[in-house]
């Protein structure tokens, strides 16, 4: 429970316009009057997991996000409950051979690297700026968002494979790949994560690669590197696009403080370079028994394309009311 605040917040009257052939841009306009910018905030997220062995001893289970699984505020309409689309639940069989999960669970470019976020915020605003990359890629792009990903260790060493593929005639299906590796060093844990994703877009394919290093110091600090290489087989005036993001945190006793900063950047064949970023500030204190303080401020900034907002990538919030915006929160978090 708590307080969220910012102008991300307001309403803004929006118009769409065209910026290139079959390529439209909605631009938010001015803020809506009479609207506050500070409003209460309260949200409960339940999980149910399940678990079993087989007599030859293989593991299986499930789990699921309640609130993933209400219908969207759809009455009656709940998305778990169909077996062509996933509502918030993963469900998983394990052995000797690896694991396999499928449902709602994260594609192998996504399972193999480490984000940036440090620490939580109410309303997660240190996750949800601009320069925030939750390492999705194409997970969600087809079959009700339901992946297929196995995965299996080797000591410090895993690997995953997982498939996403479309239940219609669109076509968009997405393969992945994943490694990751760990190591205990002298002083800090050491994580190396490396991806490739790949999404066929009515036979356009579109790709990406990415890495990152997750270096966990015993002196209590923490730093995470992250970089991926987006393909551009939809966008028909990019040539690239790269996202590089940087996360810190440290944290003694039972204080700890992050930051994260990221930045999308694109290169067109007009010679216009439109970026879009963002960063976040974390400060949280640990009040015992599943108690938490927690702080957060984030700001998004994007740049201009052809005088516009320019169009923003998935997991971002610039063309969502928040255009060079700025957000906050504050409150207590509970674990049970």
């Amino acid at each position: 429970m708590g307080v969220l605040g910012g102008d991300w917040i307001l309403d803004r009257e929006t118009f769409t316009i065209e910026v290139g052939p079959g390529r439209q841009v909605t631009v938010y306009g001015g803020v809506i009057d009479g609207q506050s910018e500070h409003e209460f905030h309260t949200d409960i997220d339940i999980n149910f997991t399940m678990s079993g062995q087989t007599d030859t001893g293989l593991a299986f289970g499930a789990s699921i996000d309640l609130d993933e699984s209400d219908g969207n505020d759809n009455a009656g309409n709940s998305p778990a409950f169909d077996g062509r689309a996933q509502g918030g639940e993963e469900i998983f069989i394990s052995g000797a051979f690896g694991t396999l999960t499928m449902g709602d669970t994260d594609g192998a470019l996504d399972w193999a690297l480490q984000e940036i976020a440090i620490g939580g915020s109410i309303g997660d605003v240190h996750t949800t700026h601009a320069g925030y990359n939750g390492n999705s890629f194409a997970d969600d792009s087809a079959n009700g968002g339901q992946v297929a990903r196995y995965d299996h260790s080797f000591g410090d060493f895993a690997v995953a494979l997982s498939a996403n593929i479309d239940d219609d005639a669109s076509h968009d299906d997405a393969l992945a790949i994943g490694a990751k590796y760990s190591a205990s060093l002298a002083v800090m844990e050491l994580g190396v994560g490396l991806g490739y994703s790949q999404l066929v877009h009515d036979e356009v394919e579109d790709d990406a690669v990415g890495v990152s290093l997750d270096a966990n110091f015993d002196n209590g600090f923490r730093a995470i590197l992250n970089w991926v290489d987006m393909g551009d087989g939809r966008d028909i005036d990019t040539l690239a696009e790269q996202y590089i993001g940087l996360g810190l945190g440290y944290t003694m006793d039972d204080w700890t403080l992050a930051a994260n900063w990221g930045k999308y950047s694109e290169n067109r064949e007009s010679g216009v370079d439109p970026d879009q970023s963002g960063y976040a500030l974390v400060l949280n204190y640990d009040l015992g028994g599943g108690a938490e303080m927690q702080l957060g401020y984030s700001k998004a900034s994007c740049e201009i394309f052809h005088g516009y907002a320019r169009p923003v990538n998935d997991n971002t919030d610039c063309s969502n009311n928040n255009i060079n915006g700025s957000r906050f929160s504050l409150g207590v978090a509970m674990s049970f």
